[in-house]
C-alpha cells in the first residue's frame, strides 16, 4: 500500500510535501521554523491526516507570492507591527 505522502502529480492541487521535504525545499527555513508556524498560524497552509503533517505544494506557491515584497516598506503577511 502506498503512503499518501509517497503520491505525486503534476497538478499542484494533488502534489504533497512533508515538513522535511519543504524545509529542504526552502533551505533557509529550518525544520523547527516550520514547527512554530504551525503553532502560532502562520506560514504556509498545511493538512494533517491523523498525526500526519503535509502542505498542498499550491499552498506552498501561494503564501510565497503573499510574501513577495516590492520595497522593504512593504508590510508582511500577518504583520503586528504597526505602521
Amino acid at each position: 500500500m502506498a503512503s499518501i505522502i509517497d503520491l505525486r502529480s503534476e497538478d499542484p492541487e494533488h502534489t504533497f510535501l512533508t515538513p522535511q521535504e519543504l524545509a529542504d525545499m526552502l533551505q533557509t527555513i529550518p525544520l523547527s521554523r516550520l514547527g512554530a508556524w504551525r503553532r502560532n498560524g502562520e506560514g504556509p497552509k498545511y493538512l494533517k491526516w491523523g498525526r500526519t503533517v503535509v502542505y498542498k505544494l499550491s499552498d506552498i506557491d501561494a503564501w510565497l507570492q503573499e510574501s513577495t515584497h516590492h520595497s522593504t516598506s512593504d508590510r508582511l503577511p500577518g504583520s503586528r507591527r504597526s505602521r
